[in-house]
């Protein structure tokens, strides 16, 4: 492990607008180690290969205007690249599915008359694409798997059709996904009295959407990455209606600090305009709980276990408790009910719904399971803990039967500073669900 990983990482979202932009958007300003040395870094990826921009904070004057403009020269998308890509989707649409391809290589949507064009990339070429498949480019795609910034693991038709009933239950007209394709898809397709706009950072999107219905949004910075006034754009969208809701499905390796940034920009653009509290929906794993509470207060954990197709533990066979993965909201959950052929009840203590496997606890006064099993309660701790845990006199809680002592002396604060270090670098998913599993 390099000296890089065990020191810890914090972000500083002051003054966003007044960050150097990368191709991106604005930077955000990272402090590493005890030294609290300051540098701006990209929002959206931390991988140098994906975004090579880095300036210590007190290089900024120095480095000169020209070095930092040379991170702004491309990936911008102007009104008449918008205008090109429409023209040529629309033309597309009218042409048989058997003329239609599309290149998982380049990313690209063209008629069959071009295919020469894609030569070299038979292998990754997508024939005979039908309607249903245009107007579900996320089937068309190659799935991004990059956890640090662009993990795309798309929702099973169950976690779908649950999500569109709960966007229902709570009265919900206008549906802003961030980084939630096949929801988004969904929508437009099959739910008429919806309205969907996507915002994700994938660009291959701008060429199956019109301005209306897809921006080119980074999350982390809150920063639409077209030729436009993002504040103007974000307010177009944001107050379509009252019953506007957010739904997000971010990387699991992100920090959640730029996420909470965004989300009070929504909110305060929606005050201005005298519209209502937006409903919120983030998806993240169950062991994410504290963070996401303390970065974002008024959040709460739905027991509903989200399920992907393509991921090996990210669904209800992967792992034998099902998925770790949760939804978090602002949103009273006694309007949001789950569904009973999947093992769900509804908890007339707790006035929510829970899965089967979590018991109420009369002492918590609580339905206390994170992870699918059954919870027992400490009196001596006086919260429910895992099965898996008894309570240990020299640490004074509960923990793993095998541990070493005083290894986590600290109630209520990061376990390992190993964990800071996963969620500071987001390494990969896997590494960071079994780690948790051993620890929480």
């Amino acid at each position: 492990m390099t000296e890089e990983y065990i020191k810890t990482v914090a972000v500083h979202m002051d003054n966003l607008n007044t960050h150097p932009h990368c191709s991106h958007g604005p930077t955000l300003l990272f402090s590493r180690g005890s030294d609290n040395k300051k540098f701006y870094s990209c929002s959206a990826h931390r991988d140098r290969k994906k975004c090579s921009f880095f300036v210590w904070e007190n290089q900024i004057e120095s480095i000169g205007q020209k070095f930092m403009e040379q991170y702004e020269r491309d990936l911008f998308v102007t009104k008449m690249m918008r205008y090109k890509l429409q023209s040529r989707y629309d033309h597309i649409k009218n042409l048989t599915p058997e003329e239609r391809c599309f290149c998982q290589k380049c990313g690209e949507l063209f008629s069959k008359t071009q295919q020469d064009l894609h030569s070299d990339h038979c292998e990754m070429l997508v024939e005979n694409i039908n309607d249903l498949k245009l107007s579900h480019p996320s089937q068309l795609f190659r799935p991004l798997q990059e956890s640090k910034s662009e993990s795309q693991y798309f929702f099973t038709e169950n976690t779908i059709e649950m999500l569109i009933k709960m966007f229902r239950s709570v009265g919900t007209t206008n549906i802003i996904c961030i980084g939630a394709p096949t929801i988004h898809e969904r929508i437009l397709c099959d739910v008429p009295e919806m309205n969907s706009v996507l915002l994700d950072i994938d660009h291959r999107y701008l060429q199956f959407y019109d301005t209306n219905h897809f921006r080119w949004f980074n999350m982390y910075n809150c920063h639409v990455l077209e030729e436009c006034d993002t504040e103007f754009v974000l307010e177009n969208i944001l107050t379509q209606g009252d019953s506007t809701a957010v739904f997000i499905d971010p990387p699991f390796g992100g920090r959640l600090e730029p996420l909470a940034y965004t989300l009070e920009k929504f909110d305060q653009i929606r005050k201005k305009n005298n519209k209502s509290i937006l409903s919120k929906f983030l998806v993240l794993p169950y062991f994410m709980e504290r963070f996401v509470v303390n970065c974002l207060p008024g959040m709460s954990m739905i027991d509903y276990k989200i399920d992907y197709i393509n991921h090996k533990k990210f669904n209800s066979s992967g792992r034998s408790n099902g998925s770790p993965i949760r939804i978090f909201t602002n949103v009273d959950q006694s309007k949001i009910s789950l569904p009973v052929e999947e093992n769900y009840r509804f908890c007339d203590e707790c006035n929510r719904w829970v899965c089967s496997e979590n018991v109420h606890c009369y002492k918590c006064n609580s339905c206390t399971s994170k992870n699918g099993r059954k919870y027992i309660h400490c009196n001596l701790c006086k919260r429910c803990v895992k099965r898996t845990w008894k309570h240990c006199k020299e640490c004074n809680k509960c923990c793993l039967i095998e541990h070493a002592c005083k290894r986590f002396p600290i109630k209520g604060k990061m376990k390992d500073r190993s964990h800071k270090k996963h969620i500071v670098k987001g390494i990969n998913n896997d590494q960071y669900l079994n780690k948790y599993d051993v620890m929480d």
